[in-house]
């Protein structure tokens, strides 16, 4: 830390500065970052999107980043199972503005319970089974083909685990009236049940629009497996498997052998030592340092003979 980065090197810094330097330092809320990226993606969504008729737009990220039927016997296609989250719909701001509303509001509680990277595990985990649960429920109806695309599947697992962590914390709903946040989660997987074997009881090949039913379904039941199992998802922490890797790397790397290696750190040594004598004088040096020193000598007197 240099002298000018120590509390005592900013004389001329103002409260404010300090609160700002303060903040700085603080982590980045994952749950904003999601939110960032979430409405960035939909902005570029629309202004990317392509006229097929008058005042009808279609979306250019949506075949490669949405999730589709076919996605599930695709391999090289399975990153849609998380890029869809961050797709909504173009015909209406609600879908994503409700979706990015319901995360601001009940992931900064959450993300503060379990930390903001064990909070990104779960969101995305929640994403992936909520994009599978939407694949499967096209198959089951026999939907020729059909795409999953928004982040209800994880908000839906973070609205539940909100309730799960506070359950007496008052919602305010439609704005006015104070709701717990159990009945709210309760009413929530009640009303996603009956939507969902609605959607499954109609017409077969049928596209009713229900799919979104089954995804969150998915997202509710991994948050309720996942707070009542006490799960913990740091297993799937890559940086800890790469850093084991690194290590188990360097203890199998060859040693070369470099002769000049000891004669280099013999001189850094000297440097020292001299530096050393000027500040404090010979008599502070230690034997060790004096024994370096007339090895040195020694070499030297040796080379040049």
């Amino acid at each position: 830390m240099g002298l000018y980065e120590r509390d005592y090197g900013r004389e001329d810094e103002s409260p404010w500065d300090r609160h700002l330097r303060s903040q700085s330092q603080l982590p980045k809320s994952m749950t904003v970052i999601l939110v960032i990226i979430t409405v960035a993606v939909f902005l570029v969504d629309v202004f990317t999107a392509k006229a097929v008729g008058q005042g009808v737009t279609v979306s250019r990220l949506m075949p490669w980043f949405g999730c589709w039927k076919e996605t599930l016997l695709q391999p090289w296609m399975w990153h849609q199972f998380l890029s869809y989250g961050f797709l909504h719909s173009l015909e209406t701001p609600f879908h994503v503005g409700f979706n990015m509303f319901g995360l601001f509001i009940f992931g900064r509680s959450v993300e503060d319970r379990m930390g903001r990277y064990e909070f990104l595990r779960v969101y995305l985990v929640s994403m992936f089974l909520g994009g599978v649960a939407g694949c499967l429920t096209y198959w089951v109806m026999g939907v020729p083909s059909g795409v999953v695309i928004g982040a209800s599947g994880a908000v839906s697992a973070v609205t539940i685990l909100f309730a799960c962590y506070y359950p007496d914390a008052n919602i305010l709903l439609m704005f006015v009236f104070p709701v717990k946040a159990w009945v709210v989660a309760v009413f929530f997987v009640i009303s996603n049940l009956f939507g969902s074997l609605s959607m499954l009881s109609g017409p077969v090949g049928q596209d009713s629009g229900g799919t979104a039913f089954t995804v969150h379904l998915a997202g509710i039941a991994f948050a309720l497996a996942y707070h009542y199992q006490r799960w913990n998802l740091s297993w799937l922490d890559l940086s800890k498997y790469r850093n084991r890797v690194g290590r188990s790397v360097k203890r199998t790397k060859l040693k070369l052998h470099d002769p000049d290696a000891k004669l280099r750190q013999e001189e850094d040594d000297v440097d020292r030592i001299l530096a050393k004598i000027h500040a404090s004088g010979e008599a502070s040096l230690t034997r060790a340092e004096r024994r370096t020193l007339e090895r040195h000598s020694r070499r030297k007197r040796e080379n040049r003979s």
